[in-house]
């Protein structure tokens, strides 16, 4: 071995490196935990309405990207609202940030989809009713 690569594997290189791990492993549970705690925040500040309304497109986005008046319709028809209602509360979610639309505003061709932290609040909320089932 090289005088370099015997140094790497050092007694004290190894409890650096081990010290590393587990500092970096505390950091990782401190962001997962302020994650989490956003996440909270977040969808407590949902209304009860809205909150059923993340959860149905949020299973429809998963399978595929859909313009947002589509997604308000199939909404509607789910829940029993109006179009404007469903389509107001989809606006609401896209403001907050967990939902977003790609195109240009007014194009046929503009979708509707989570955004990373729908997709996080998504997968939490699917979890917390795989525990409750």
């Amino acid at each position: 071995m090289t005088k370099q690569l015997e140094e790497d594997y050092s007694e004290e290189g190894i409890i650096f490196a081990q010290r590393r791990i587990i500092e970096l492993e505390n950091n990782l549970l401190f962001i997962q935990d302020i994650l989490n705690q956003s996440l909270h925040i977040i969808y407590n500040q949902l209304k009860d309405k809205q909150k059923k309304i993340f959860y149905i497109a949020s299973k429809l986005l998963k399978k595929d990207n859909i313009s947002i008046n589509k997604l308000s319709e199939k909404i509607a028809e789910k829940m029993n609202l109006s179009f404007s209602t469903a389509k107001w509360n989809i606006t609401r979610l896209r403001d907050l940030g967990l939902l977003e639309t790609n195109g240009q505003r007014g194009n046929t061709k503009t979708t509707i989809s989570l955004t990373q932290l729908g997709l996080l609040l998504y997968l939490a909320l699917s979890q917390r009713k795989k525990r409750t089932l």
